[in-house]
């Protein structure tokens, strides 16, 4: 999308064809609320403290902090298990996730890959007491795990059975594409106890797909969903704003139509530009591109999941109410993450740490030890912020999480500001919650709050442990 000049009358242009869904007064209306410092072209993404700053451990040593922590640490948190597994049938240009196609020896690599995913579960579990918690979700992303295969994946699964304390309540989930989703596939993976599927659907505009590099129209896509469905399964998607030759009506519609399928959960993303996708964004010309359009977007599609009773389980994914996203929850649930795979990246307590990429996560675990990048535990700061971090990033804000800043009063102009810019909205307990706006911002409000946090230290507001 070109760079917008006339903003009003972009606007107008936009919407002008606007399917009668699409609540236009209301976006128009969050639109003018905002002002600066909530600038539509320099919204931020949440992220990680590994991705804020460098890693205070690197080598053998965070996996040594790692075992010192988990043998002192007896409190049997629960936890959720995440596996990622690096391989595609193809490379999507539009992509900006760590993956790549196997040109060559896909089935030997496979195996290699997939047998130093179990030999690194087994080192985790011989620590603390990983093998008695309890784990709530067990979750596989990529990537495209469905490319591994069935066999693959029941290998997976049994050495997660094997090694840890999986309970009947524990959530089963993996992320695939549509062209993934093979019966063979399937059926295995209902067999192994998979009951969640999140989709990288991105758009059902049939040109945009083949712009994108999906092979699967929409009709194959929607067929594939209702296989799944009638399994039972809870089924999520991902859909992006921001691709070449999409338009307003087509993503409008092909959530109306997701709606039809039975999709539980959607999770919305702005078409993001990093190195993995530089090249493909400046050949369809879009590293030049205004972010407003996309923010319009992104918002009519909000507000029409939130007319049709879909509510936020996390900054930018609505969800029916079976659809608990229980992985991207776990820190609502002061739960820990044990991640595993190339570029995975867990937290224990206070403590995030990070898996190299594919080649070094091979190299450095045949020396029989994790491969890890480096690890880092969070700051007075960052752990005194953690609870507001977690209500953002949750959309919904607890008067006890302002504590950490010297409780509401001494953040009041802070809340003023969200309530007037429309980011957020308050009931009669005082609770927030991210509008649709607000979500667009979620990374915004954070460093926002960082900021607040850093004067009131300075003033000795801050309670520093």
């Amino acid at each position: 999308m070109t760079m917008i000049t006339t903003t009003t009358d972009a606007f107008t242009t936009f919407f002008h064809d606007a399917p009668p869904a699409v609540d236009t007064d209301s976006i128009r209306a969050a639109w003018k609320r905002l002002a600066p410092p909530y600038d539509v072209e320099r919204w931020q993404l949440p992220l990680p403290p590994w991705n804020r700053r460098q890693y205070d451990e690197r080598g053998e040593v965070p996996w040594e902090t790692l075992q010192r922590d988990l043998a002192a640490d007896q409190t049997a948190r629960p936890m959720c298990i995440y596996l990622h597994s690096p391989f595609c049938d193809d490379k999507c240009g539009f992509c900006d996730s760590y993956s790549f196609r196997l040109a060559t020896h896909r089935d030997e690599r496979i195996t290699q890959y997939v047998e130093q995913l179990c030999t690194e579960l087994e080192w985790w579990s011989r620590i603390g007491n990983l093998r008695e918690r309890r784990v709530v979700s067990v979750h596989m992303g990529g990537g495209t795990p469905t490319f591994l295969g069935a066999k693959a994946l029941t290998q997976i699964a049994d050495c997660c059975k094997r090694l840890f304390n999986i309970t009947p309540e524990t959530e089963w989930a993996l992320e695939s594409t549509a062209h993934g989703l093979t019966p063979e596939v399937i059926r295995a993976m209902h067999e192994i106890g998979y009951r969640r599927l999140h989709i990288g659907v991105q758009s059902l505009e049939d040109e945009v797909r083949q712009v994108i590099g999906r092979t699967s129209t929409a009709d194959q896509v929607v067929e594939r969903i209702e296989a799944v469905r009638a399994l039972d399964w809870i089924v999520s998607v991902d859909l992006i704003c921001g691709l070449p030759r999409q338009t307003l009506a087509g993503f409008i519609g092909g959530i109306e139509r997701l709606m039809e399928a039975g999709i539980n959960g959607y999770s919305l993303y702005e078409l993001l530009i990093f190195p993995q996708n530089l090249r493909w964004s400046e050949k369809h010309g879009l590293t030049q591109r205004s972010h407003l359009p996309n923010y319009w977007m992104y918002m009519a599609g909000a507000t029409l999941l939130e007319q049709r009773g879909f509510t936020k389980n996390l900054f930018n994914h609505w969800a029916d109410a079976r659809d608990e996203n229980i992985y991207f929850t776990f820190p609502q649930r002061d739960e820990d993450l044990l991640a595993v795979g190339a570029i995975a990246d867990g937290v224990f307590g206070d403590y995030h740490y990070r898996h190299f990429g594919y080649n070094e996560y091979l190299q450095v675990s045949a020396a029989g030890r994790p491969a890890l990048e480096g690890g880092l535990r969070r700051t007075a700061r960052e752990r005194q912020l953690q609870p507001l971090i977690t209500g953002i990033l949750s959309s919904k804000i607890e008067p006890a999480q302002w504590t950490a800043l010297g409780g509401t009063e001494a953040c009041a102009e802070v809340i003023r500001q969200w309530k007037k810019r429309g980011l957020v909205t308050a009931d009669k307990q005082k609770r927030l919650t991210l509008t649709p706006s607000g979500s667009w911002f979620a990374g915004n409000l954070i460093t926002e709050l960082d900021q607040v946090a850093a004067v009131t230290q300075e003033d000795g507001l801050l309670t520093l442990g």
